[in-house]
C-alpha cells in the first residue's frame, strides 16, 4: 500500500480507501498474466481487488471487530499535498479525502447495503 485511510464516521460500518503500491502491484499482475492497459483497468480486476483486500485486512488484524473495514475501495492516484489531501508533514486530511472521493465512498456503501443507501439518500 502506498496510502490508506479508513472512513466510517456516522456510517453503519468502516471502509478503507487504499492507494496501492504500483511498483509492487503491476509486476505481480503481469506475473499472473492479468491484462490491463491502465491503472484504472488494473484496479478493476477481481484478482487485484482480492489481493489488496487480503493485504489490508492482514495489516489491520489488531483492530477491534467494529473498527475493521468491511469493504476496501481502491484509488488510482496517491494523495498529495497539492490536492490538499496531505499536510506538509504527509498526514492524511481525512475530511478532504472524504470530500474528494465522496462519489466512490457513496458507491461502496450503496453496493454493500443497497436498502440503507436508498433510505439515507
Amino acid at each position: 500500500m502506498a496510502n490508506a485511510v479508513v472512513i466510517g464516521d456516522q456510517r453503519k460500518f468502516p471502509i478503507a480507501l487504499v492507494v496501492p503500491n504500483y511498483d509492487q502491484l503491476e509486476p505481480w499482475a503481469r506475473g499472473r498474466r492479468l491484462v490491463f492497459a491502465s491503472r484504472a483497468e488494473l484496479l478493476a480486476l477481481p484478482d487485484v481487488q482480492a489481493k489488496v483486500e487480503r493485504e489490508v485486512m492482514g495489516t489491520l488484524g489488531d483492530l477491534a471487530k467494529f473498527e475493521m473495514p468491511k469493504k476496501v475501495a481502491l484509488i488510482e492516484r496517491d494523495f498529495t499535498i497539492e490536492s490538499g489531501e496531505l499536510t506538509p508533514s504527509l498526514k492524511v486530511k481525512r475530511r478532504v479525502v472524504e470530500r474528494n472521493y465522496k462519489a466512490l465512498i457513496d458507491r461502496v456503501y450503496a453496493d454493500a447495503d443497497p436498502t440503507a443507501a436508498a433510505i439515507e439518500g
